[in-house]
């Protein structure tokens, strides 16, 4: 086992699950209830951010939004595509997880949804128990790309961020990763990593299970 990495901590939307592109549709849904159109330029600076980040920027955006109605419509979209087709998982989860746990490496989840929705969408797909952190976009106060959702994943885990990896699919989320201190490595699920977040990135892999050819080394 790699002496210095003792935690990987993973974003989950676009990450683990395959769940953005069903959230962005979910957006898109909401707007067409208010007439207004939440485009693809939009839903790329919302991406990986949490709901407070939404409200401001849809609010800016748009004048005279009930965001609150907005949201809910977007969550309802959201929750019936599930209950209907289910949530797949992201290539190479499983092992990944596996082989974490069976190396005693400590795993956490740092996502912008909200606890309840974490909680439920990782145990619909029954690897909730391989967690021993998760923070949520309810439990802090500033979301992605602010680094403060991985500090307190660091914090809760008991190491320091030299010692945690951080994985994610958004360039929000790799900046979050890379201001905390961690080592940022992007899976990209619905865009490629920008410019200035390929300079930063410690790896970009195709899928999850590659990440175990980075800690064998």
């Amino acid at each position: 086992m790699n002496s210095k990495i003792c935690a990987v901590i993973f974003d989950m939307d676009g990450t683990m699950i395959d769940t953005e592109k069903i959230k962005e549709n979910g957006w898109k849904y909401a707007g067409e209830c208010q007439n207004i159109i939440i485009d693809d330029k939009i839903l790329s600076e919302m991406r990986g951010t949490n709901k407070e980040y939404c409200k401001e920027f849809i609010n800016k955006k748009f004048k005279n939004i009930n965001f609150e109605k907005l949201y809910n419509d977007r969550n309802e979209f959201i929750e019936k595509y599930i209950n209907i087709n289910g949530i797949k998982m992201k290539k190479g989860l499983m092992e990944i997880l596996q082989f974490l746990k069976s190396n005693n490496y400590k795993i956490a989840v740092a996502s912008s949804s909200e606890k309840e929705t974490i909680r439920k969408y990782l145990a619909k797909i029954n690897v909730l128990d391989f967690f021993n952190v998760i923070v949520a976009g309810d439990m802090i106060e500033n979301g992605k790309p602010n680094p403060e959702i991985y500090l307190k994943a660091v914090e809760k885990l008991n190491l320091s961020t030299e010692q945690c990896i951080g994985i994610e699919d958004s360039n929000s989320g790799i900046l979050s990763v890379y201001r905390a201190g961690l080592k940022p490595i992007m899976i990209p699920d619905l865009e490629q990593p920008k410019e200035e977040v390929k300079n930063i990135l410690y790896a970009k892999l195709n899928s999850l299970e590659e990440i175990i050819e980075i800690l064998q080394k």
